[in-house]
């Protein structure tokens, strides 16, 4: 390398102009905008994740209700007895019961849908005044119902299907002697000795 008389030598460095002494970083006008986009992204990500999960929370809770009421007619069927379904809009919470009274000694099931996972409110039923369905011996609700769940701003109505006519209980009237005659007829088809 040949150096000239006071020259030092720059070994392949050449000189950087003042623009080029900047240091590597962001700038606080970069940093800036790279956060408002960012506030931008989640400002529409966030209620979109709120949504979905208020969509799980009330698929869960319609499950769960329709799962207990199908419960419920595999119950009525196999005790032949009817039970109750008494939904509390006001207290978020469906009570049923074996037989026709909700009292201490016949609730079978108290579900809070307020409560984990499903964080769901009752809104509202098209039961009316005593938000009662019944479930009949035979496993049939009576009267069809919807139920409407919501969570944040999301809402559901939930069909449950029924007969609508709870028909009448057929009343049987016998005397004693109908049946004695009966077991007489009995007792002679069967071949038994009175």
């Amino acid at each position: 390398m040949h150096t000239h008389a006071g020259a030092f030598p720059f070994e392949g460095r050449t000189m950087k102009t003042p623009t080029q002494h900047r240091k590597a970083g962001f700038s606080l006008i970069e940093l800036t905008m790279v956060v408002a986009i960012l506030g931008i992204i989640a400002a529409i990500a966030v209620p979109r994740f709120a949504d979905a999960a208020s969509g799980r929370q009330l698929q869960a809770s319609k499950k769960q209700l329709l799962s207990d009421i199908e419960n419920t007619k595999l119950r009525a069927r196999a005790t032949s007895t009817r039970h109750t379904i008494k939904f509390y809009p006001s207290r978020n919470i469906y009570v049923i019961a074996e037989g026709n009274t909700v009292d201490d000694t016949t609730i079978i099931i108290a579900r809070d849908l307020t409560a984990e996972p499903f964080n769901t409110t009752i809104r509202r039923t098209d039961l009316g005044g005593d938000e009662v369905i019944t479930v009949t011996a035979f496993g049939d609700c009576t009267p069809p119902a919807v139920v409407r769940l919501k969570s944040n701003n999301e809402r559901i109505d939930i069909s449950i299907e029924g007969i609508a006519d709870q028909g009448v209980v057929p009343v049987v009237t016998s005397t004693e002697s109908d049946v004695e005659k009966l077991v007489d007829n009995l007792t002679g088809f069967l071949g038994l000795s009175p």
